[in-house]
């Protein structure tokens, strides 16, 4: 007789469809509708409830509490300052509030309800998910390659109803395009994998499965990508791991010596040299920082747009006030004490990925897009887990 056990099953859907297949789901008057959305609206009712009714779990005071508690005063100056100002796009103040607060809370909640089985239940699930994030990604690259045709599964691997095709999401570089697997933008799918990367390398024991996901990031042709994967290496081997011997560093010489010539070799496919990685309009980015140096205390401008680089958007449509309770999202870097500490490898693992999810707020944040906030919001999850 097959048995399903519920909280099992629900701990897969969200890893699946937070990191597998983000993009499933419809979209409705260009609204999309992504499935991880809907199953964190859907389910959060009744785990709050039962969060509330559970032996005073939800009111115990942690760190990961204190971590929430740090949030308030932002969400209380994004309410107060937008409901004030005004909303011109409803859609884009829909993804600020599901990323930027549902999101955040969901998985403080559902952190009461897990176990610890759960939380390894959870964790052979990611493995897994990223296995088919990387293995379809390359795949697809390969194929647009060979046939000059994408392969997909309108609501499963994209958004039915999208209106944007998979070439016109800024994955066009130069007649080579972007490898983003069910992600459909490049930048999502390497900032995402960026971050996971770090909890990845933990639980995944077949380093070739690592590998491919360092070629992946590799192969979504961008300079942030290219950026942040050579930051976290600096990161990971020569400034939170203490224990370097000269076999590590042996393997960091081979490995820059076959990824320097990789890129060199991508930039010349498509139609670049070196001086593409060095572009001081930062890939249009550099156009609207105006927005930020002329932003006053407090906005007075009805939220309208979402820029790449996050602390565009709070100066413009919070004010400048906003940038440093906008910080304390990764407060939990500090607030779990993990970080230095090899003995809890998968705090340790999520708190440098989100020290990566910090890095690419300079940069290419995809603050709103799905499933950015909900892999960084799971690995603040994971940073509370030991």
């Amino acid at each position: 007789m097959l048995v399903i056990n519920a909280r099992r099953l629900f701990v897969a859907l969200l890893v699946i469809f937070s990191t597998a297949l983000p993009k499933s789901g419809v979209a409705l008057g260009g609204i999309p509708l992504n499935t991880i959305y809907l199953l964190i609206a859907l389910s959060f009712p009744f785990l709050l409830i039962k969060a509330m009714l559970g032996t005073g779990k939800l009111a115990r005071q942690d760190r990961y509490s204190v971590y929430i508690w740090f949030l308030l005063p932002f969400w209380m100056l994004f309410f107060t300052v937008t409901m004030l100002n005004g909303i011109d796009s409803i859609g884009l103040y829909f993804g600020y509030v599901m990323a930027l607060v549902v999101v955040p809370i969901f998985f403080y909640v559902w952190s009461k309800r897990l176990s610890a089985d759960s939380v390894n239940h959870l964790l052979v699930c990611l493995k897994n998910c990223i296995r088919f994030a990387v293995a379809f990604g390359i795949f697809l690259f390969l194929l647009k390659i060979a046939t000059g045709q994408y392969f997909s599964i309108p609501a499963l691997t994209t958004t039915f109803g999208a209106e944007t095709t998979l070439e016109a999401r800024m994955n066009d570089r130069g007649g080579l395009y972007k490898l983003f697997s069910t992600y459909n933008n490049g930048n999502i799918y390497a900032v995402c994998m960026i971050m996971l990367m770090p909890v990845y390398t933990v639980i995944e024991k077949n380093r070739v499965w690592v590998l491919a996901l360092m070629l992946s990031i590799m192969l979504t042709l961008s300079r942030t990508a290219w950026a942040l994967l050579l930051i976290y290496c600096v990161f990971e081997y020569l400034v939170f791991n203490k224990a370097i011997s000269v076999k590590k560093l042996i393997v960091i010489c081979f490995a820059l010596c076959l990824v320097v010539p990789g890129i060199i070799g991508l930039l010349g496919v498509m139609g670049q040299d070196v001086t593409f990685l060095f572009d001081s309009n930062l890939g249009g980015r550099a156009a609207y920082l105006e927005y930020f140096f002329e932003a006053g205390l407090i906005s007075h401008t009805p939220l309208y747009w979402s820029y790449e680089i996050p602390y565009v958007s709070i100066a413009e449509f919070v004010g400048l006030i906003g940038l440093i309770p906008f910080l304390m999202f990764f407060a939990n870097i500090v607030i779990a004490r993990s970080l230095f500490d090899v003995s809890r490898p998968i705090s340790r693992g999520a708190c440098i990925g989100c020290i990566m999810y910090w890095v690419a707020t300079f940069s290419d944040a995809a603050l709103i897009l799905v499933p950015t906030f909900i892999v960084f919001s799971l690995l603040v999850m994971l940073s509370f887990s030991e």
